[in-house]
């Protein structure tokens, strides 16, 4: 398993809570960190190593999502981390504008919990475990 982080990037407490509780129930030891908004996260990314996955709400304040996707992706350390937009969001301008920015996969949040935890092990199962990607990845 990869030992590196998984960067959820979620504004609303409770979704922050039940993504954690989703990652513990489905096994998967990596360490989650958590900035709750799009400033915060390119703040820190700025600054961090690659983690192995991002997940990243939509709707936040300050910078959402898509806006801190479309930064990310040019940052040259980030531009092969899979990024999952993890969403309550069923707008089609928001699908789009997300694949356009560099996301690997928009998947809407499932209403239960059980729902929600199957899905958090699927994604984090095939992203952090199964999914490979450059190591050292050289500018073009």
């Amino acid at each position: 398993m990869n030992d590196s982080y998984i960067l959820l990037v979620e504004d609303r407490a409770e979704d922050v809570e039940l993504t954690l509780r989703a990652f513990k129930r489905a096994h998967l030891a990596n360490e989650i960190v958590v900035k709750n908004d799009g400033v915060e996260a390119l703040e820190y990314l700025q600054q961090a190593e690659p983690p192995a996955l991002m997940l990243i709400d939509i709707s936040m304040p300050r910078m959402n999502g898509i806006q801190l996707l479309e930064r990310v992706r040019k940052l040259d350390h980030m531009r092969y981390v899979p990024a999952v937009m993890l969403t309550s969001s069923a707008e089609e301008q928001d699908l789009v504008a997300s694949y356009e920015r560099g996301a690997n996969s928009y998947v809407r949040k499932p209403v239960t919990f059980t729902d929600f935890a199957d899905l958090i092990g699927r994604l984090g199962m095939y992203w952090v475990v199964l999914n490979e990607i450059p190591q050292n990845p050289k500018p073009s």
